[in-house]
This record gives C-alpha cells, sequence and structure tokens, in this order.
C-alpha cells in the first residue's frame, strides 16, 4: 500500500528524492534529502553571497596611506590619531614631536642640568677650600712644631723619639685664660696620664680624681669637639688616626660636656 502524500521531495531538480525527514538548508531554506541538503552538495547561491560579503567585511580596513592598499580584517588605529594603518606604515610620522615640543623638552631637561652644574661648582669651590685650608694647616703646624721644640717644657725622662707636643691653651677659669704654653708628652701614655702631665707642668688645678668635680678635658681648638672621651685612650691610637697631630693646638678645659665655644679662646703666646 502507497502513501504518496507523506515526505517531500528534495528540491534539487536532478534529485528529486522523496525523503520522509527532509532537512532544511540554514542559508537559501529550501528542503533537501539527507544527500543534499548541506550548502555545498547544491550549490547554494545564499551561501556563496553570504561567504563574499563576510570575506569582504573581513578585509574592510584599509590602510590610511594614499600611496598603500593593504587592508586588514583587524584595526590597527595609532594611539594618537586614531587612524588605521598596515604594519608597514605603522611609523607614519604622527609620535614624532614639533620642533616647539622639542624645544620645550629640551628646555626642560636643561633645567636640572644646569640645576646640578652649580651645585657642582659650589662643591668643587668647597672643597679647593677645604684642601687649600687643609694644606695651609698641615704647613702651619709643621711651623709651629718646629717652633715647640724649641721653648716647650715636659718630662725630660721621655725618650726624644716619643715625644709628641701640643700649644695648649688654659681654661678660660683660670688666671692666665687667653694663654697657651708649649708642652711635649710620651706617645705612649693614655689621654688621662697626658692630661695630668700638662695640668702639672702649667700649673693648671686638676680635679679629675674628685667625682663631683668637672673634669678637665682636652678639646681640638679648630672645632671645639672633644679629642677623647675616655681617659684610658692611647695616644699612639690618637696620632695613628690622625684624630691628634704632633705640633697642633689644644684647649684644656672644666667640662662634662663634648664641645666647648672654641671662639673664647685667642692665641697670646
Amino acid at each position: 500500500m502507497e502513501f504518496p502524500t507523506t515526505g517531500i521531495r528534495c528540491t534539487l531538480t536532478d534529485c528529486k528524492q522523496l525523503d520522509f525527514l527532509p532537512f532544511t538548508c540554514d542559508y537559501c531554506k529550501s528542503i533537501f534529502c539527507k544527500e543534499h541538503f548541506h550548502a555545498m552538495s547544491h550549490s547554494c547561491p545564499e551561501f556563496v553571497d553570504n561567504v563574499a560579503t563576510n570575506t569582504e567585511k573581513s578585509a574592510s580596513y584599509r590602510c590610511t596611506n594614499d600611496s598603500c592598499n593593504q587592508t586588514s580584517p583587524v584595526e590597527m588605529p595609532c594611539v594618537k590619531c586614531k587612524k588605521h594603518f598596515c604594519l608597514a606604515h605603522r611609523y607614519h610620522g604622527c609620535l614624532e614631536l614639533s620642533d616647539e615640543e622639542k624645544a620645550k623638552d629640551m628646555k626642560k631637561w636643561e633645567m636640572p642640568k644646569q640645576e646640578f652644574l652649580i651645585a657642582k661648582n659650589v662643591v668643587d669651590r668647597e672643597i679647593k677650600e677645604k684642601l687649600k685650608k687643609s694644606k695651609n694647616l698641615a704647613m702651619a703646624i709643621k711651623v709651629q712644631l718646629m717652633k715647640l721644640k724649641g721653648h716647650s717644657v715636659g718630662s725630660q725622662g721621655i725618650p726624644t723619639v716619643d715625644r709628641r707636643y701640643f700649644l695648649v691653651y688654659y681654661p678660660i677659669t683660670t688666671k692666665n685664660a687667653g694663654i697657651s704654653k708649649g708642652t711635649f708628652v710620651s706617645v705612649s701614655w693614655t689621654m688621662g696620664k697626658a692630661i695630668d702631665s700638662i695640668a702639672d707642668l702649667l700649673g693648671i688645678p686638676n680635679f679629675n680624681n674628685v667625682s663631683t668635680s668637672k673634669k678637665l678635658r682636652m678639646f681640638h681648638t679648630d672645632t671645639g669637639f672633644i679629642v677623647a672621651d675616655q681617659m684610658d685612650t692611647l695616644l699612639a691610637d690618637l696620632f695613628k688616626s690622625n684624630t691628634l697631630i704632633d705640633g697642633q693646638s689644644i684647649i684644656l678645659e672644666y667640662c662634662n660636656d663634648n664641645k666647648v665655644d672654641s671662639s673664647l679662646y685667642t692665641s697670646e703666646s
């Protein structure tokens, strides 16, 4: 028994096969059998047009350069002008600085350069002045040492090779304030022994053995800073580190601080 109205025939002219389970083309919406439902199997015109349209759209970004015909499916806009350029023309001069911008940038970079040069000149001047002062001071100390060796007082039991000379300024509270005298001590002594010896030689009252009294201590005449705050410090170590220099001026003062006002002492020897 036949059922002529059951099923649908394939739309393809060369087929017309009756199919009980027909397929509809996604592009042209016609009905086909299982052999011809694919767009390529029935040469679907809608499919061809769709591919052509998509192909045209995918290559729709044309390089902005007038002499270039390159197209790209991916847009590559310039970060500044926002126009699309191909890889060959991506450096199209848009990001180059104008003469005014270049001049402004140069001026911006010149300022710290000039500031650096000014600061460098100041530092160089200070260094030269310090070196000059240092050389002058070293020479002055050498000359002073030669003079001190001729009229300084000290223990005659100290070997000549161990003697170290100072021009000593009296404490400002004594009757000899403002006066300086030449003395020598032994490089092998401690700071405490050297102070005791100088005080005894110059007649300076010394109460370092009294716990409640201000200590008689040694200070630099140029800075006012203490030479050493520990009485058991060896003079040899101080000379080795150039904290002390043979022939230099020093201040003896009653002070429990680490600094005195060196401007209060004058050089009247």
